[in-house]
């Protein structure tokens, strides 16, 4: 259990990492996160909800990179997620067409069923850490386990991080003429 609990902390960590870089990149791309959060939540008010996200997904990136703080990290990553999903739902079934800023400027293609499936990816990683931290015990198996671990966690978090790129390659090629 403690290889799980690492690559799903390397998993969650990591995400939370580049998606928080990414928003604060420069004032101008955390303006285009504050708009993307006005469209996404339009009942909320768009710069302090901006700021909470960033500061919440922060604070789960300290929680998840302290082992005895691990399970808040994956509980606080999960509502995020769930509210992620819930706005993005809203938005779909409003029909509009909201740019994802969840990476800042790196993500760019309108929210819809491809960041529906990235973040039920997300939420899967971070319950399988509520659990995995709840029955946290043994031996993670060394240096190699340790490693192992790590490199399957980061390599989840460059599936995720490519969503958008990969749903374009699934897309159906449209036909010309």
């Amino acid at each position: 259990m403690a290889h799980v609990l690492i690559s799903c902390r390397a998993f969650i960590t990591l995400v939370f990492v580049l998606s928080v870089a990414g928003k604060l990149k420069g004032r101008h791309t955390f303006h285009q996160f504050t708009d993307s959060v006005r469209a996404l939540a339009p009942r909320l008010p768009a710069g302090p909800t901006a700021v909470a996200v960033i500061v919440t997904e922060a604070v789960t990136v300290v929680l998840l990179a302290l082992p005895m703080t691990s399970l808040a990290g994956f509980v606080l990553a999960t509502g995020l997620l769930g509210a992620f999903s819930v706005a993005i739902v809203a938005t779909v079934r409003r029909g509009e067409q909201v740019a994802c800023r969840c990476f800042g400027a790196a993500s760019s293609a309108p929210v819809g069923p491809a960041h529906l499936v990235r973040n039920a990816f997300l939420l899967a990683g971070s319950l399988t850490g509520v659990l995995s931290a709840q029955a946290a015990g043994g031996d993670a198996g060394g240096v190699a386990g340790v490693t192992t671990s790590l490199v399957f966690g980061a390599a989840a978090a460059g599936v995720t991080l490519l969503t958008d790129d990969i749903s374009r390659l699934l897309r159906p090629l449209r036909q010309e003429g």
